[in-house]
């Protein structure tokens, strides 16, 4: 019997990539297309496109998929190869002039006027949505390979006629134009990006929307989830905040506007931008913030080990160019986790280990 290859496994087909990230989305997508249209979709328009887009500018890649994908894709006049290099894709269409654009829809069938479009967007906040709902519904006359032009045009056309107005898809282009810059260690223009698609969520969500969950119901068919992309904001803007100290008040204001935006959420995500917010006031050297919002933190969440793990890694890792350690203040606030909590704490026992070796390292320093 053959193993299981586990998600973060390498890749099998010797991309060097996590299986996730190569070829179970393949896999996923070429099942994807066999699935009729009254079932829905199991993978969003923008999550597909975007992967094709990776194949198409990556042909050593789209070899390796090909192969796999093929077992599951259920087209017989063309391969899945071809399907991806043949197939409409967003940057295909980016560099086609605004009058070509229109001038393929009127092609197709499809009445657009610009003036008109203006109008319809205004109740939207998808240019996908309008798509299915305004042109996918016209009697229009399209091959199969060109079906897929129509949503990409609309979303194209919101970008130039009215870029001002934010969508869906202009906050998933952040979310991962981010992504790859952060990839990328380029942690300013990541931040920049998610900043923006942080400003964008809260513009287009309704106040009376208290939870990321249904954030993610609103905002529908991103490529990532909102809840998952605001922890990676959160962890990230630590991260950044490590290399560049001012991000730090980027967290801030992020965290806190999270919890102030969307208090319903897990409590395992408040508790985390809490702790964050806490932990960049120590990073910044404002200590006397910090200890307050750790107590209010512990006092929120008296069974949460983390919040006294955090508070006591603020004392035991201040920066000796700034602040010297606080062995004993550390080891308090680990023991009052000891005292409060039954989880994780191995974790707890570890820290306090280190300690013991860093204050025996101090009184016998190496000759």
């Amino acid at each position: 019997m053959s193993k299981k290859i586990g998600r973060n496994d390498p890749c099998p087909c010797g991309s060097g990539k996590k299986y996730k990230k190569c070829c179970l989305v393949s896999k996923s997508v070429a099942i994807n297309k066999t699935i009729s249209k009254s079932e829905g979709p199991v993978i969003s328009r923008l999550a597909m496109m975007r992967f094709e887009q990776r194949l198409h500018d990556d042909p050593k890649q789209l070899e390796n998929m090909s192969k796999e994908a093929e077992k599951h894709f259920d087209r017989r006049d063309i391969s899945f190869k071809d399907f991806i290099l043949q197939g409409w894709n967003l940057n295909k269409v980016r560099k086609m002039r605004t009058s070509e654009i229109i001038e393929k829809l009127n092609s197709m069938h499809i009445d657009f006027d610009i003036e008109q479009f203006k109008k319809q967007a205004q109740n939207y906040v998808s240019a996908i949505q309008l798509s299915e709902d305004l042109y996918y519904t016209q009697n229009y006359h399209a091959q199969p390979q060109d079906e897929d032009f129509i949503w990409l045009a609309i979303v194209e056309l919101w970008n130039r006629i009215i870029p001002e107005r934010c969508n869906i898809e202009m906050i998933d282009d952040l979310m991962q134009e981010g992504y790859e810059d952060i990839g990328k260690n380029n942690y300013r223009n990541g931040m920049e990006k998610w900043e923006k698609a942080w400003n964008m969520i809260i513009s287009i969500v309704p106040s009376d929307i208290t939870s990321v969950r249904e954030a993610d119901e609103f905002i529908l068919h991103l490529t990532q989830s909102i809840f998952n992309w605001c922890q990676d904001f959160e962890m990230e803007s630590g991260n950044a905040g490590s290399e560049y100290g001012s991000f730090y008040a980027l967290r801030i204001k992020y965290c806190h506007d999270f919890c102030r935006i969307f208090p319903s959420s897990d409590e395992s995500i408040i508790h985390n931008m809490l702790r964050a917010e806490a932990e960049s006031y120590a990073a910044l050297g404002d200590i006397e913030t910090a200890d307050n919002l750790f107590q209010g933190l512990i006092t929120r969440f008296p069974d949460n080990v983390w919040g006294y793990i955090g508070w006591g890694d603020m004392y035991r890792y201040m920066k000796p160019d700034r602040i010297p350690g606080d062995y004993d203040k550390a080891e308090e606030k680990y023991r009052l986790g000891l005292a409060r909590c039954n989880t994780e704490i191995d974790v707890v026992n570890e820290r306090l280990d280190d300690l013991k070796k860093k204050r025996e390292k101090q009184n016998y320093p190496e000759q």
